[in-house]
């Protein structure tokens, strides 16, 4: 958990993306990239599902449980 933790604080792209599905839920690609206004979204949600902390389904993407765990403790939740 605290090395998920420190790559996802230290990265800003997937510490953007998990904030926004944690408040939002779940969005496809395209509607991420824009609300958090990132050019090349899909290499890092790539990364984020290969982690475990998101989930791709149907094209939607939304966080798991791990991923809120992290989310929440990266916003002292």
């Amino acid at each position: 958990m605290e090395e998920l933790i420190g790559f996802v604080a230290s990265d800003h792209k997937a510490s953007k993306i998990l904030a926004v599905l944690d408040s939002k839920g779940e969005m496809d690609s395209r509607t991420i990239a824009k609300t958090v206004r990132m050019v090349g979204a899909d290499k890092t949600l790539e990364e984020l599902v290969g982690r475990e902390l998101i989930a791709n389904t149907g094209g939607k993407f939304a966080l798991t449980e791990l991923g809120k765990q992290v989310s929440h403790r990266l916003r002292g939740v």
